[in-house]
């Protein structure tokens, strides 16, 4: 039992002491606004033009229906829905973060999702899973009884943890079903993308359409998710695996042309930076 608590109280006091990170939480949701933001105008258009073609399936029970009211609202005037949330993504972006404001942003980004159905992809479910977790990561209104006050720090400091862990398992299921996979340990994934004309980007050199590079490609991925999963909780790899993720992400938005998946997996890396990074980058560009 003694070494049970020796092992929990260090636990406890992450959960208890203060709000961690409270700076770095509040970019992370700052730039999950402003990603949603760009995306919203982006395929205002798009969606514009799908989705008289698209019916949206509303539940038949009353909470069912105001969860999805927005997508609602889109069914019968899409550009009513598209201003909506434009008007409420830039109020967000000026405003602190409070449960209300985070709840509601996540309301917005799952309504997106069930509007933009036909043209989503994996970005949009990352986004609002990425949502979902902002929603305890809040401070206001800040209570002054000391109890409820614990509760608060608890439930943020949760908050905090769950999306990183979020992120991890995404790389994690992702490494695992690679690594499974025959296609991706031969290497013949990348030759499979390679014929995708609709992804696939045609600028790229001859120069990798091999078996060689093939397998270095498909090798290079596995290793990269299933290591981030490890090595991203540790001091001293932490900022260097976040910098590898980067240019990872950049390789597959210029390879297969997935701009918003890229974009959205490189912002996911915010959740992970600390308070005294941004001291430290702060300090840098003064000097």
């Amino acid at each position: 039992m003694p070494q049970l608590k020796n092992r929990l109280d260090p636990f406890i006091s992450f959960l208890t002491d203060k709000f961690r990170q409270p700076k770095a939480t509040r970019l992370f949701f700052k730039a999950l606004v402003a990603y949603t933001l760009l995306k919203v105008l982006l395929v205002w258009n798009v969606g514009s033009t799908v989705m008289p073609h698209h019916s949206i399936s509303l539940p038949k029970s009353l909470p069912g229906k105001v969860f999805l009211s927005l997508a609602y609202v889109a069914d019968h005037n899409v550009t009513i829905f598209f201003l909506i949330a434009t008007l409420f993504l830039v109020f967000a972006l000026w405003m602190k973060p409070s449960y209300v404001l985070n709840l509601i942003f996540f309301w917005l980004t799952f309504n997106l999702y069930v509007v933009i159905l036909p043209i989503s992809n994996g970005s949009d479910v990352v986004l609002f899973m990425l949502a979902l977790w902002c929603i305890p990561m809040a401070k206001s209104p800040l209570s002054n009884n000391d109890r409820w006050l614990t509760v608060q720090t608890v439930i943020y400091n949760l908050g905090l943890l769950f999306c990183q862990l979020q992120v991890v398992n995404i790389y994690l299921m992702s490494g695992l079903d690679k690594v499974m996979s025959e296609t991706w340990r031969s290497g013949e994934a990348f030759a499979y993308v390679r014929h995708l004309e609709l992804l696939y980007n045609p600028v790229l050199p001859d120069l990798f359409a091999n078996n060689f590079w093939d397998f270095i490609f498909s090798w290079t991925t596995i290793l990269f998710e299933l290591s981030f999963v490890v090595l991203v909780w540790i001091k001293k790899t932490r900022l260097p695996m976040l910098l590898i993720g980067i240019v990872f992400h950049l390789f597959i938005w210029i390879v297969l042309s997935l701009p918003d998946f890229g974009m959205i997996m490189i912002l996911s890396f915010l959740i992970f930076l600390k308070d005294e990074d941004y001291e430290r980058l702060k300090i840098r560009i003064r000097r």
